[in-house]
């Protein structure tokens, strides 16, 4: 039924009987076909700091999953946090802390968002962070991501399997990501599996652990010694790839507990896994850490990653700066 009902309406928005709104500015969107796990959060904020440094001014739009609120929230002007982690959701709360100088909004209509971010702060272009399904606002640039582990799953879409759209709606991508990998040939015998056009860009990516993250944001370099034993917890759509991910950085994980995406703990649930990691230091992901509660009795952690590209960079970031471009003609 969803596979249908993704068919339906792009096809509806096709021929125009939905319509779609535009922004004045370039929207790239970075989405995937299947539900989360694919790296989005840390692609979206590599490529808004890589265009930061590139010299244009950049916001993020973002649905905003999760939060407490409905309609446009301010989630950062660029300069200050304006909204806490319940109202604006876990992703974009960290984008926000992550990145100095970048507006991020959430709310259902991105083009609302997109609206409200420009009758403050005049930006380049926007970032849509999950937007490949967000068909109510046209977009300049579709970037797909596809886990490298899993790829597209079983192909089936929900609820028979993880798919929100049809494997064939690959083609309707601009370019392609398989992230996660270990080294570019993973990636792309990945790409070569899926209905992708071949005349348009692929690029692979994986992640390296950065740096230490505390409940401030401040951040320290990686214990160095290989071994070190720790427990862990992370609520993430591929709690065993931050598992594999603690391995590769050196770490000896003890005590791993593992809950549903976007999951809010509970006083109980936080105090078991205090008790259960028996004094071992305790780390998470950024993006659990994030929703933890400021006055938590004990101290939590959490890895940092960072996106690095196995193959395919400079052609999609040549392609997206031709986007950008071509907008302003």
């Amino acid at each position: 039924m969803i596979g249908l009902a993704a068919r339906l309406r792009r096809a509806l928005y096709a021929n125009g009987l939905l319509k779609a709104e535009s922004l004045p500015r370039p929207v790239i969107s970075i989405g995937n076909l299947s539900l989360g796990g694919s790296g989005k959060t840390p692609h979206v904020r590599f490529i808004a700091g890589w265009l930061v440094g590139e010299g244009y001014r950049v916001a993020i739009l973002s649905r905003g999953y999760g939060r407490a609120t409905r309609g446009v929230v301010w989630v950062s002007d660029g300069e200050n946090i304006l909204s806490t982690c319940a109202e604006s959701g876990d992703e974009p709360y960290l984008l926000a802390r992550s990145l100095k100088g970048v507006p991020v909004l959430v709310g259902e209509s991105r083009a609302a968002a997109g609206r409200a971010c420009l009758s403050r702060i005049d930006v380049d272009l926007f970032l849509l962070d999950d937007g490949m399904q967000h068909l109510s606002l046209n977009r300049d640039l579709d970037i797909l991501l596809v886990d490298g582990d899993r790829s597209l799953g079983n192909r089936m879409t929900l609820p028979f399997g993880p798919l929100r759209e049809p494997p064939s709606h690959a083609k309707f991508a601009d370019a392609l990501v398989v992230t996660k990998c270990r080294e570019s040939e993973q990636g792309f015998e990945v790409a070569r599996k899926i209905p992708f056009p071949g005349d348009r860009p692929i690029a692979v990516s994986g992640l390296k652990s950065r740096s230490i993250i505390d409940g401030q944001g401040g951040a320290r370099p990686l214990d160095g010694s290989p071994g070190r034993p720790i427990a862990a917890f992370s609520a993430i759509a591929r709690n065993d790839h931050f598992a594999r991910t603690l391995g590769e950085a050196g770490y000896d994980i003890k005590v791993f507990s593992a809950f549903r995406d976007h999951h809010r703990f509970t006083e109980s649930e936080l105090r078991t896994i205090n008790e259960s990691a028996h004094g071992l230091p305790i780390l998470t992901t950024e993006k659990d850490l994030v929703r933890l509660p400021s006055n938590l009795p004990f101290a939590v952690e959490a890895l940092a990653v960072d996106i690095e590209w196995l193959a395919g960079w400079e052609t999609l970031s040549s392609l997206i700066k031709t986007t950008i471009g071509n907008f302003a003609k």
